[in-house]
C-alpha cells in the first residue's frame, strides 16, 4: 500500500519538476511580457496548490498530520518573513545588475533547498516502507 502511494507522489512530483525545467527553459527565451504573465500564472497556481494542501492538512483527524500542519504553518510564516526582508534588501538596492545577480543566487539557493527537500522526501519515504515491510514481516511469522 504505501509504495502505491508513494509511486503516485513520486509520479506527481515528476510531473512537477518536468514542468519547472521547462518554465525555465522557456523564461530564458520568453520576452518580458510573457515572462510577466508566466510569473503571474505561476503565483496563482501556487497559491491554490498551497490552498489545497492547507485544506487537506486542516480536515486531517491524525494526530500525526496535525504535528505536521503546526511545523508547515512555522515553515510557512518563516518563509513569509525571509521574502519581506529579501525584499527589503531588494528596495535597497540601486543597481539593476546587482538586484539580478542577487536574484539568480537566491534563484541558486531555492533550488538546493528543493534538493534538499526531496532527499528528506526519499529518505522518510524509505523509513515508511521499511516500517510496513517489518509489520508484514511480523505478521507473517505471528500465522506461522
Amino acid at each position: 500500500m504505501a509504495h502505491e502511494i508513494l509511486s503516485l507522489k513520486l509520479n506527481e512530483l515528476e510531473d512537477r519538476l518536468g514542468k519547472l525545467h521547462s518554465r525555465i527553459y522557456l523564461s530564458e527565451t520568453a520576452d518580458h511580457g510573457r515572462l510577466c504573465r508566466e510569473i503571474e500564472a505561476l503565483r496563482l497556481e501556487g497559491a491554490q496548490s498551497e490552498l489545497a494542501l492547507r485544506k487537506k492538512l486542516e480536515l486531517s483527524k491524525s494526530e500525526y498530520v496535525s504535528v505536521l500542519y503546526k511545523a508547515y504553518e512555522q515553515v510557512r510564516q518563516l518563509i513569509q518573513e525571509t521574502e519581506a526582508q529579501i525584499q527589503a534588501l531588494a528596495q535597497e538596492c540601486s543597481d539593476p545588475a546587482s538586484l539580478a545577480e542577487a536574484k539568480l543566487l537566491l534563484a541558486e539557493y531555492s533550488l538546493d533547498f528543493a534538493h534538499q527537500a526531496a532527499d528528506t522526501a526519499l529518505l522518510i519515504s524509505m523509513d515508511a516502507i521499511d516500517s510496513q515491510l517489518l509489520v508484514q514481516e511480523e505478521q507473517e511469522r505471528s500465522i506461522e
